[in-house]
Formats: C-alpha cells, structure tokens, sequence
C-alpha cells in the first residue's frame, strides 16, 4: 500500500540516521527508557501494534483543507459499525461526542481521512468544547498536507485545554511538537523535542497503548509512520501497543504492514485478517488482506478482497455523494487490482482498471509518480506509440517525480523504436527532474531511470556495460524497501528479460527469468521467459516443461493474450514433432528399448544431508521447503519408499525455500544447516515438518531445545546467518535444473513435481532399477 503524501519516503530513508543524531541528544533518556521496555515486555510477555491517533481536515478561512473541499470535511454523519474497536476516554459529559471521537479514531487508524475528519467535527457539535476532536483534526491535517490547518486546529485544542486530563495534555503536546518539526524539518532539536513529548507521556501512561504506536511513529518517521516504512525497531513498539491493548484494531493493521515491509507474509497475513475481522467495512482492511495474499501466491483471493474494497468505496461514493477525485486511496486499490489481473494474464479487466486509475488526480508526489504504472503497461503489451503519449502526459505534470518517471518511460519507448539518440535526450530530462526530487527520495527513484540507462547501452551494443548495470539494477530492485515494492520490481523484472531477449542477451535474460520466478514463483511470466531461454539454449525438453508450467498458471488468461498463444504454438508444433523424431531415433538404434526415456537432468546432492548410501542404484534428490505443505505431505511416503527400497535408494536433501510465498521458509532452512553442523540434520529435519506452526526463531530455538543440541552454538549460527550462502546456492541450482514449485524430486535426474503418490514414485524407481539391471548383464 502506499500512501499518498511526500515526507513518508524522506523520512524513511533518512530515519536511521536523524534517528542517530536525535539520540544522541537523549542519551540521558536511554536507559530508563530501556528499563520500561524491559519490564513492561517481562510482565506482558507479547509484543503487538496498537491505534493510531486522529485526522485532520478542513479549518476556519479554509475554502479547500489539502486537496478536500472544506465543506465535505465537515458534513454531518452518523455512527457507523465494523470499522474498528479503539476507545480513548477524553473530558466530556457526553456518551454521544465520546462515541464520534472514538469513530474519528478509528477511520484515521485506517487512512480514512474524510470520514475521520467528518467524525471530528460531528464530536464538536455535539461538545464544541472537545479539544481531543481538535487534535484528531490537526492528525489528520498532516496527512492531508495541509500545516497551516494543523497548526490552526492545534492552537485551538490548546485554547480548550483548561479542564482536560493531564494524559490528554500531553497526547496534545506531542501533536503540536509534531507540528513544529514537520514546519521546520532540518531543525534537529524539534525532532528531539517531539521524541521527548513521547518519552514523558510515556513514563507518565505506560499503559497507554496510543502512546506506543506514536512510538512507532517516530521511530518511522514523523508525517510517516503508519505501518507504511515499519521495521523491526517500530515493531517492537507497535507489538507493545497490542500487548497493553489486545485485540486492538489498529494494532493489527499497523502490524501488518510492518511485516510485510521485512518479508515476514505469514505473519503479515495474520494481522491482516485479525483486522479485517474487527474493521470489516472499512475498504483499506479488505485492501491489506488483498496485499498480503498476493505476497503468499493466492492471487485469486487477493482479488477478491481487492474487488470487495473496490464495492465498498463505490457504495460509499454513492451513499456520501463525495467525488472518488478526493479518496486517495483509489487509484491505489485500482492500481493493485490491476496488477493481480496483469499476473493471470487477463489483460483487458487489467488495462481498463488502470486507465481509471490513470485519470484520477494524484494527490501527493508518490501518488503522481505512481501514475506511471500506465504506460509501463502499454510498453509491456507492445503498443509503443500509445506508450510515448501517455509518458508525455507525465512528463507535462507539475510533480518533478512524475516529470521524471514520464520522461524516462518516453526514453524507453523510444529505444523499442530504435531511436536511441532521442532517448538519451530523454534520460538527460529525467535526471534534470531527479535533481530537483529531495535527495532522499532521489536515490530510491534512481534505480527507475537507469533501466533507461542499461537498455541503451544494450541497443549500443555495449553489452559488458549495459548488463552489469541490469544485474546491478535487479539487485537493487529485490533490496527495495516499502509495501509495493515487491510488486514493482516483478513488473521491472519481467520487462528486463523481455528486452534481454530483444537484444540476444541471453545470459542476462537467464539470470532474470531466475530472479523473477524467485520473486515470486506463482507467476506465469517467469516460467514463459525461463522456457524462451531454454529453447534458445537448444534444450527442448526442459523448453517444454517451462512453457507447461506457464499455460497451467495463465489457464485463466485472456485467450488473445499472445504469450499464451505463442506457449501453446510451441507445445503443438514441437512437442509432437520432436518428440516423434526422437521416438524413431531411439527405436533405431536401440529396437529392444520401447517407450521413450524421459529426460534426465544431472543434479547434484550434499553428502552430509544424505539419507542411505551414496552409492545407491537409485538417487533422489528432494528440493524442498520446510513451510510449504506439500513438501510436509510428501515426507511420508519418502519415508515409505526409503524403507521399501532399503538399502537400493537414497534421499538427498536441497533447500528451496519459496521466500516470496512463505516467509520463514529461509530461516527454517538455515536452522536445518546449523542442526546439521552439529550431526543432527535428520532429527531436526523430521522436527521442522512435524511442527509448521514451530518456523518463527522462538519456536526454532525451542526445537533445538528438544533435539539436545548446543543452543549457544545454535543461536549464534541462526543470528550471524552463518548458512545464508549455502541457502541460496541450492535455491539457484533447483532453479537451473527446473524445479518450478515445491517439493521439486529428482530420481536418478528425473524431475517428479508435486507431492506424487508413492505409486509415481515406484513407477520410476522400478524403471531405474531394471535400467541398472540391464546395463549390468550387458556388461
């Protein structure tokens, strides 16, 4: 998800080290602030995020508050359900004004602006005293970028503030030490100053759970935060939030986001649904459901979710009479709708939805930039002109990101137009608009313009120059931080590997077409540009297990779409023929030896992960993920052939962990290889299928407990990622012998997909043993 407003990205960018300086200057805060955390998380044992604050809108002399009318800022309302379940008891006599304060809370905790300023203000008319309303409005001001109302709002919150609590008094402060930074953001000392007003609300209410996700606020970035740049250092605060609130709506959502940002989906997923559950009205919570299936492969269900938060906004823009021109959420949920359609090839629900999303106004620099996912598309789908004039359009905004993205997607189409000499021209504009980005936000967009720069190059025929740069980019790419890069850098990639092919390089094109089925292995565009390189490496068969793969993954797609057209061409016109010939071929030369061999690929094994004899007639060499639970299906029936074939047979183990799909799959694999280090691969490896729920590093650590093994020497291994290495060379090799999902089984070189009855098993086994038989008696 990605909110619209330009601090979030500064902010984090620079948040490690403005975290630094600030404290430095609160060094003599530090340990008793460690002392808090250490006792509040000893008594509370769990760790969770808790609700965000208030919003902001439209003030007195304020014809527009941001980028809202004032007057839809402050319409009436009335009390709605399912939108949440925070409560923050503030100084008034009326159930009813505490009721729309408290609804205010929650639309603002799920970036609902409008209707959290409108509950405000509904609060102030019913006790136009209640300065907490005010400092709701003035949170959300600063998410409409609009300080001057911020300030207004907070100035009047304290002009109200004679007979408030003294918790109350201090949540306001920290607003108005929030304002006073964001006014002036290269003034260091009022960063401290905010981080002070937390600190001391802080040991004053430590059991306020608000106070600790404003926290977490700080620690992303003030005018950020949110979940949105969340990381381990803010999760820690949010989880304490929840620890102090359980059940809390806001802390769930936060959450969510936050692990999402380190690649923790599984735990990402929770949250979400925990808050949907709690907040199932409100169009964001069936959103960031649809966020983190879509990291987990369930691209289906994240449509679903997406399509519902796309019902819901559309009955409300009805029901409100409120223009979708002024949700920034929109275009947003649009656009990642769209791409979920774009990955089952279902082109034209996908292009309809971004062209909507496209005309909608933008409000803020990233909302602007993202306006460019447009032309990528018509750049993806071949139709160039159409490209160049939608980038025009970009390039003609007043936003200097979107200038920049417009002028570099003009420079690209004009390289699929063999122009390069005008795309330079192009990529020397983009960098014009670059320099006058912040620089934080520059060097994260920097990346974008050099694709421009590497395809170039390429069309220079400057190969050595222009593929470092792409490999350079892709790496960077994968390392992006943020809710939406994932899906950002699967489009990149898949656009990379198409021009590596244009350009017949094919190494490149090979490398890229691992890295996107690494990024995200439910994807048919990683299987279809995979198969065009084995076909061009002259290997067939592995061609068309590839191209398979992708026809099963697109069996929803357009039928027009013309990479399955191509797929499917290629497996009636080679397959058949080429397979007929190698039938007739192999009759000849060998007359005693009838149905055709299947093909053999030569996979490597680690003895110290070896179970039986290394010299076995029969091999199998298992790629497996200890999260996914087909590999946990198939480990008996492994067990069943093992002991069947005893003595015969052998099982290798390789790790394949799907990290795109399942987030501890990596870790889990790494602490198989520490197990190994101390002789005990087997034991912990039957202990990590037994135990799914076990992947986290807790639940890790407590299976070497009961494995006997030494923990100090586990725990360091886990911690310094002494295996990390290992990991993914095995996950490289699975991914060059053609293992596309998990469990990935080879017997004696032989690919067997899925978790196959054990009857699949023995039909092959059987085969290879008779085979062996046979050469023996020849000899």
């Amino acid at each position: 998800m990605r909110m619209n407003f330009q601090a979030r990205s500064s902010f984090r960018s620079s948040s490690n080290q403005t975290r630094r300086a600030a404290e430095g200057r609160e060094t003599d805060l530090a340990w008793p602030w460690i002392a808090l955390l250490a006792v509040l998380q000893a008594c509370l044992l769990v760790l969770c995020a808790a609700p965000a604050r208030a919003q902001h809108q439209g003030h007195e002399g304020h014809e527009v508050v941001g980028w809202v009318p004032e007057e839809i800022l402050e319409r009436p309302l009335t009390l709605r359900r399912d939108i949440g379940n925070l409560h923050e008891k503030v100084s008034t006599s009326s159930a009813q004004a505490q009721a729309f304060y408290d609804q205010g809370l929650n639309y603002f905790s799920s970036y609902v602006w409008i209707e959290a300023a409108r509950s405000f203000h509904q609060a102030l008319r019913v006790d136009p005293s209640l300065a907490a309303a005010y400092v709701g409005l003035c949170d959300v001001y600063v998410q409409l970028q609009d300080m001057t109302a911020a300030r207004v709002a907070i100035e009047k919150a304290r002009s109200l503030s004679s007979s408030i609590t003294e918790t109350e008094r201090q949540r306001m402060e920290i607003r108005a030490r929030l304002v006073e930074f964001l006014e002036d953001k290269d003034n260091l000392d009022k960063f401290v100053a905010y981080r002070k007003a937390i600190y001391d609300a802080l040991m004053a209410s430590p059991l306020d759970p608000g106070l600790w996700i404003l926290r977490g606020f700080a620690d992303e970035g003030p005018g950020s935060g949110h979940g949105q740049t969340g990381d381990l250092d803010s999760i820690a605060f949010y989880q304490t939030a929840l620890a102090v609130s359980p059940g809390n709506s806001a802390a769930h959502h936060y959450l969510a986001h936050s692990y999402e940002n380190i690649g923790r989906t599984e735990e990402a997923l929770v949250h979400s649904e925990a808050y949907l559950r709690m907040a199932s009205s409100i169009p964001h919570a069936h959103h960031m459901r649809g966020h983190e299936l879509r990291r987990a492969g369930r691209i289906e269900d994240a449509i679903e979710e997406f399509r519902t938060a796309n019902d819901l906004e559309n009955a409300y823009y009805r029901a409100e009479h409120i223009p979708q021109e002024y949700d920034w959420h929109r275009p947003h949920n649009l656009s990642l709708l769209a791409m979920c359609y774009e990955m089952l090839g279902q082109m034209k629900i996908a292009e309809q939805l971004l062209r909507e999303s496209f005309v909608l106004p933008a409000h803020g620099e990233l909302a602007a930039f993202g306006h460019k996912e447009w032309p990528e598309f018509l750049l993806a789908r071949g139709r160039v002109q159409e490209a160049f004039e939608q980038s025009e359009i970009l390039a003609q905004s007043p936003s200097m990101m979107a200038r920049f993205a417009g002028h570099t997607l003009m420079g690209r189409a004009l390289i699929a137009m063999n122009r390069a000499d005008e795309a330079e021209k192009e990529l020397a504009l983009a960098r014009d608009a670059l320099v006058l980005v912040k620089a934080t936000e520059a060097d994260r967009l920097r990346p974008y313009s050099e694709i421009l720069r590497a395809e170039i190059l390429l069309s220079q025929k400057n190969s050595a120059e222009g593929v470092a740069l792409m490999k350079e980019i892709e790496e960077q790419l994968r390392a992006s931080p943020g809710p939406d890069a994932r899906s950002e850098a699967l489009m990149q990639l898949d656009s990379i590997a198409r021009r590596a092919r244009e350009t017949e390089e094919w190494a490149l094109a090979e490398f890229t077409a691992q890295e996107i089925i690494q990024q995200d292995p439910s994807y048919a565009g990683g299987y279809y540009a995979m198969a065009l390189v084995s076909e061009h490496e002259g290997n067939p068969a592995k061609a068309i297990q590839q191209f398979g793969v992708a026809e099963n993954l697109w069996s929803e797609a357009d039928k027009e779409l013309p990479e399955l057209q191509v797929l499917r061409r290629k497996l009636t016109q080679t397959t058949l023929p080429q397979t007929r010939k190698e039938y007739l071929k192999r009759i000849r030369e060998h007359p005693d030896r009838a149905p055709l061999e299947p093909p053999k690929t030569e996979v490597s094994f680690d003895p110290a992960r070896l179970r039986g004899n290394s010299n076995a007639r029969v091999m199998i060499v298992e790629f497996s993920d200890f999260q996914c639970p087909f590999c946990r299906k198939v480990q008996a029936t492994l067990k069943s052939v093992l002991a069947k074939y005893e003595g015969r047979v052998s099982l290798a183990y390789r790790d394949f962990p799907l990290r795109g799909m399942h987030g501890q799959a990596e870790l889990g694999a790494e602490s198989s290889r520490c197990a190994g280090e101390q002789g005990k691969f087997w034991e912990y490896h039957d202990r990590l299928f037994e135990n799914p729920d076990k992947l986290n590093r807790n639940g890790l650590l407590q299976l070497a407990r009961n494995a006997n093994l030494d923990e100090k020497q586990f725990e360091s291994c886990l911690s310094g990622g002494k295996f990390r290495a290992q990991v993914e060379r095995d996950l490289q090799d699975g991914i060059r012998a053609g293992v596309m999902g998990t469990p990935g089984i080879f017997i004696n070189g032989i690919l067997l997909s899925g978790a196959q009855p054990q009857s699949a098993f023995e039909r092959v086994i059987d085969s290879e043993l008779a085979s062996a038989k046979e050469k023996r008696a020849s000899h």
